[in-house]
């Protein structure tokens, strides 16, 4: 059985909201890593050039930044006029029984 992070209800989070909750995991391992390999570079007194350093950094973030934009696209479609999201709630009387505003 699979084991992960469950939503109010007891529901397994949907694979996009998981996939993003991973790779931040993955960042901070990455980010601390890399903090850690330069200073340990510093105290050691290496002092050739260090571009692997910053891209074994600034490649994930960059990713990540890459998976975020597309996730806040697709969230910006199904939850438009029209969207998946949007008429299920309009079928569903956007959920609730109250009055119109």
């Amino acid at each position: 059985m699979r084991r992960g992070r469950r939503q109010a209800g007891g529901r397994e989070p949907e694979f996009s909201k998981q996939l993003i909750a991973d790779i931040r995991a993955l960042l901070w391992v990455v980010t601390v890593g890399g903090l850690l390999l330069a200073a340990y570079c510093i105290r050691t007194g290496y002092a050739g050039a260090l571009p692997w350093l910053t891209a074994m950094v600034g490649l994930p973030w960059t990713a990540h930044g890459v998976v975020c934009s597309n996730y806040l696209s697709m969230a910006k479609s199904d939850h438009r006029r029209g969207g998946i999201t949007y008429e299920a709630a309009k079928a569903q009387d956007f959920g609730g029984n109250s009055p119109p505003v």
